[in-house]
């Protein structure tokens, strides 16, 4: 999530002492205001006593917590209240998350979402603006803006966000059936199908939207394609996951299904929830997510006396039993970690996500070997398992870089969409120094996404550092990076550019892009990545280029062995 600082000198000031020194939990403090306790009277026992034990929850961790982790408690408390319906007391808890953490713009887009749910639409947009500016990845965020947009008859506006997205993601299918919408509104019917149909390749499954094609194509006069595409109208839609959204929306008792007469009206509903989920998904949060926010803001004692009331109930929930896992290995207890990571996988052994869980805890132990079964078992199961990943990342770091790359490929090729295998299977043909093969793989998948802004940059990376690059493509490492840059000044994206430029003999102008781009992190609270950039620039300085597409420390290239929580271990 990208991060910046406000061009207000107090408010610059509070960011940098919450973001980079730990302050004291009396000074963060002074930024709050105090969250009014609603009155649960009207709520039936259980619901009123479950909002109260969150409330002394809250308040008992609250003086043991600061920055992020205190600002994640104060938005837990939020969804808590905004569940209920209590949305002042909401608005008040989220405003402190805010806060305390002005950069993190998943409190500010809840604050919109909140704002929204109230109808107060002028507050919303600008919380919605607000949380764009510091992440534009979030698709949830951007369509909200979309969403907005098209409201306000700014049809183009609208448009433009969905293809500046579409752009660096060409397998999303929402984004594409949005632009499909669009176009249709504009009658811009051949535009509408071809738009249409990529949602559809994206998503087969999304079979509603060939109603939307249908339309499309009858108004470009097909009256054939139009009654085949009417043919395979279904009720599948294309998903937009928002777990910030599910955690803010009011919990509602499920009403017996309407009368004939009521349908239309249901069905109306149904298609007005926001973000294009269906009223099923609409719940509270389980005890594993609350359980899995409790984690998220270092609450290990909380987390474990929610789940430990779950097992209760359900004493063989392999999901229960694998966050409690997490827990503990987050807090350092690594024995428990792997009791608790194993008695899930005795629960449900075709659990792709327990044994994912216990190769972490197992790699957190040094135990690489076993760590590595346990991966190979999830996905086993899983194809698409972010064990994937894992097992890569744990072969990378034991300098196995034929084998991590064939790990990452497995995953890419399993979610072709997926930007992360790609760049870490780049980064491991790279560490294995088979650049070439890795710039002729990656430009066989350019060849059929020519737009994809990811591929585009790995492949300036790849051939400005490879020794086989020719003359020739080095300049069109030149000319894609240069623009890439224009697009978006991105670190990542002008660092790739500052390398064709050196890979070109222009050694000045890349040392001045460097330069920008480490700027950019400063901006941005990313100064925790200078030292790979300054390692680059001090090359540039010298006329050197660099060997690698990454800095040597970068963890592309020497993956982090994960370990517990400084603070929970270190108890």
């Amino acid at each position: 999530m990208a991060r910046f600082l406000s061009s207000k000198p107090l408010a610059a000031a509070l960011a940098a002492l919450l973001l980079l020194v730990a302050v004291p939990a009396f000074a963060a403090e002074a930024l709050v205001k105090p969250v009014p306790v609603p009155d649960l009277s009207r709520l039936p026992a259980d619901k009123a006593k479950a909002l109260r034990d969150a409330r002394i929850d809250f308040e008992k961790m609250k003086p043991t917590l600061v920055g992020d982790k205190l600002a994640g408690a104060y938005a837990l408390l939020g969804s808590f209240y905004a569940q209920g319906g209590f949305y002042p007391e909401a608005a008040v808890a989220l405003e402190d998350a805010a806060a305390l953490a002005p950069n993190d713009a998943r409190w500010i887009y809840a604050q919109g979402i909140l704002a929204r749910i109230q109808n107060q639409n002028p507050a919303a947009q600008q919380y919605f603006e607000k949380a764009f500016a510091i992440d534009q990845h979030y698709l949830p965020m951007r369509m909200a803006l979309v969403n907005i947009r098209i409201e306000q008859g700014d049809l183009d506006g609208a448009k433009k966000l969905l293809t500046d997205y579409t752009a660096g993601n060409p397998s999303d299918a929402v984004s594409y059936a949005m632009l499909g919408e669009i176009d249709l509104k504009q009658k811009r019917y051949a535009e509408a199908v071809e738009a249409t149909n990529k949602a559809l390749a994206n998503d087969p499954q999304a079979t509603k939207l060939y109603a939307q094609l249908a339309d499309a194509y009858t108004g470009a006069g097909n009256a054939k394609a139009a009654s085949e595409a009417r043919a395979k109208v279904g009720q599948g839609a294309p998903s937009l996951g928002d777990p910030i959204m599910l955690g803010l929306l009011q919990t509602q008792v499920t009403p017996p299904a309407p009368a004939p007469a009521q349908s239309q009206a249901a069905d109306k509903n149904e298609a007005a929830a926001p973000s294009g989920v269906s009223p099923a998904a609409l719940r509270a949060l389980t005890p594993t997510r609350e359980a899995e926010f409790l984690l998220e803001t270092g609450q290990y004692d909380a987390a474990r006396q929610k789940l430990d009331g779950a097992l209760r109930s359900r004493p063989n929930d392999s999901e229960l039993l694998y966050t409690y896992a997490r827990v503990e290995a987050a807090d350092g207890n690594l024995a428990q970690a792997k009791s608790r990571a194993q008695a899930a996988i005795d629960a449900n052994p075709r659990d792709p996500a327990a044994w994912a869980v216990l190769g972490r805890v197992l790699e957190m132990s040094k135990d690489d070997r076993g760590a590595q079964e346990a991966y190979e078992k999830s996905r086993a199961i899983d194809p698409k398992s972010d064990a994937e990943v894992a097992v890569g990342n744990l072969l990378m770091r034991n300098g196995r870089y034929d084998d991590a790359a064939a790990s990452y490929r497995k995953l890419a090729q399993a979610a072709p969409g997926d930007a992360e295998a790609w760049t870490r299977l780049m980064a491991a043909q790279a560490a294995a120094g088979k650049c070439a093969a890795a710039i002729r793989e990656i430009n066989g998948v350019l060849a059929k996404d020519a737009r994809n802004g990811i591929l585009m940059q790995l492949f300036v990376r790849l051939t400005a550092t490879c020794p086989a690059s020719t003359v020739e493509e080095k300049r069109m490492a030149l000319d894609y990076g240069e623009k890439l840059y224009h697009q978006s000044d991105a670190a990542p994206v002008a660092e790739a550019y500052a390398l064709a430029l050196a890979a070109n003999g222009k050694w000045d102008d890349a040392a001045k892009i460097q330069q920008g781009a480490m700027f950019v992190l400063v901006r941005n609270n990313r100064k925790g990545e200078l030292p790979g950039y300054r390692d680059f620039l001090q090359q540039f300085q010298a006329h050197k280029l660099p060997d690698k597409p990454w800095p040597p420390m970068s963890t592309l290239l020497k993956p982090e062995r994960p370990a517990p929580d400084v603070k929970g271990a270190a108890r």
